[in-house]
């Protein structure tokens, strides 16, 4: 048999160029490459913005870094022992968590009756839930600011309202024993005509088969309540009880205005986790220290939702 005639050097490199549509018909063959490709910048910035600022929080949190001094010494463990005896740290870490349960109970609690109460009038609901929504898309600082306001122990509205109860006037952002109640009473205001929509959302998404099958049963209203719609709604209340930890964790516009001390009100006697780290980082420059704040803040969330979806797991 006689060999093969030799191809021509411009036919072989002619065949080596790259072709567009057949690269791009194999990588849509090849499915790693295709997301790769598809996810990469959007990965490659979330790493950057998201990931990078963890990492380097975590470095920074066993060192002895100032942001004035030029040689940060390290010193392993001991800004996490140092927490231990830190008074302010404790005291924000207690109201952080007594804030952060109250919030989350209450706001769920008011969401979920409202959104069962507009499942009664589901014509009109839509328009009751953008009218709770409104709270939602104003920033955190002007509501505080109007809240602040109402609270004014001389001229706010809420003391005038209840002065026709006969209640005297109370200093509600000056007295420590309700300054947490009036913080907590801004944050439900906020935050639940978000969850009326979450809930809402979830209520659409069960059969009404099942309720009616449940009412040819002769089931009550708080019967199908308990036995269907709440099992059914188990995913969205995760949704929720995930969500709003994490939000009433990180609390601090809020308390930040609402404490301040324009109305003599006690800005050093409630404290917040998250105001703490700004204080130490921010005001101090003690950037190592609040780094190890930061990454307990961050392992106690993690722990209390790692709890929250063993709760909330299916049996």
């Amino acid at each position: 048999m006689s060999a093969a005639a030799p191809r021509h050097p411009a036919a072989v490199l002619a065949a080596r160029s790259f072709d567009p549509r057949r690269a791009w018909a194999r990588m849509r063959r090849n499915h790693i490459g295709f997301v790769i490709c598809a996810l990469g910048p959007v990965l490659l910035l979330f790493g950057l913005i998201r990931i990078y600022p963890i990492v380097e929080t975590i470095r920074l949190s066993f060192y002895n870094y100032h942001i004035t001094q030029r040689r940060n010494p390290f010193v392993g463990l001991n800004n996490y022992i140092n927490l231990l005896s830190d008074e302010p740290f404790i005291t924000s870490l207690l109201n952080t968590i007594g804030f952060s349960v109250l919030s989350v109970i209450i706001t769920l609690a008011i969401a979920l009756a409202i959104s069962v109460l507009l499942r009664s009038i589901e014509r009109s609901a839509s328009v009751f839930e953008l009218l709770f929504y409104i709270p939602v898309v104003t920033p955190w600082v002007p509501a505080s600011v109007i809240w602040k306001w109402i609270y004014d122990p001389t001229f706010g509205s809420l003391n005038y309202i209840l002065s026709f109860f006969g209640v005297p006037k109370l200093g509600w952002l000056q007295e420590p024993v309700l300054i947490l109640y009036a913080i907590v009473v801004v944050s439900v205001w906020k935050l639940v005509g978000y969850f009326v929509v979450i809930y809402g959302v979830g209520l659409r998404a069960i059969p009404e088969e099942l309720l009616e099958a449940a009412d040819l049963d002769g089931a009550t209203a708080m019967q199908k309540l308990r036995h269907i719609v709440l099992p059914l709604l188990r995913p969205i209340i995760l949704f929720s009880v995930v969500t709003c930890t994490i939000i009433c964790f990180n609390v601090f516009a809020p308390v930040y205005v609402l404490t301040a001390s324009s109305q003599g009100a006690p800005a050093y006697d409630f404290k917040v986790l998250v105001g703490e780290i700004y204080q130490n980082g921010f005001v101090f420059y003690h950037m190592g220290y609040a780094g190890a704040q930061c990454v307990v803040l961050l392992l106690f969330v993690m722990s209390l939702l790692f709890v929250q979806f063993l709760a909330f797991r299916e049996k």
